[in-house]
């Protein structure tokens, strides 16, 4: 079940009948963040998300959430670059796409003045019209995978 702060989401930004079609280039639209998170450029990161997007950290992060709007989410990416000197994400696994959201495991790293960070994640980000509408991070792969419909199986079919 959606919660309403979702719900309220997606019911501004409908599915077009051009969401499927729009797969690779939400992939693409996500690697482009990567790059701009990585080389510290915050504002091409930002604009990656509309003005009401939601951004939710995995259950029991420190910072309880969830950030609704550009503002509070540049606060909160602010405060996550504050911790360390450096910090970088990469993508630890395929960008998975399924309609209008994309499936990626991710480590993000920090080093420097902070404690050394080697945070694995998996983020589901919905994008509508070329821009995420919403941003929701799992400890658990199993748990973001079923969020999609997905199950461990189909994401790594040659596994046994």
């Amino acid at each position: 079940m959606l919660s309403r702060v979702k719900a309220a989401a997606f019911a501004r930004f409908p599915i077009g009948d051009n969401a499927l079609a729009m797969s690779q280039e939400n992939v693409d639209i996500l690697k482009a963040g990567f790059e701009a998170w990585n080389a510290g450029d915050m504002d091409a990161v930002l604009d990656l998300y509309v003005p009401e997007a939601i951004f939710r950290m995995p259950e029991d992060w420190p910072e309880p959430g969830p950030f609704v709007g550009r503002e509070a989410i540049l606060r909160q990416f602010e405060q996550l670059r504050e911790t360390w000197d450096a910090d970088t994400v990469e993508a630890i696994s395929d960008f998975v796409d399924s309609g209008d959201r994309v499936v990626v495991r991710m480590i993000w790293r920090g080093s420097g003045h902070g404690p050394v960070a080697d945070v694995e994640l998996t983020s589901i980000y919905t994008i509508r019209k070329g821009r995420i509408i919403y941003d929701e991070k799992f400890w658990d792969h199993a748990e973001a995978l079923e969020a999609v419909g997905l199950s461990d199986r189909e994401w790594h079919p040659d596994s046994s």
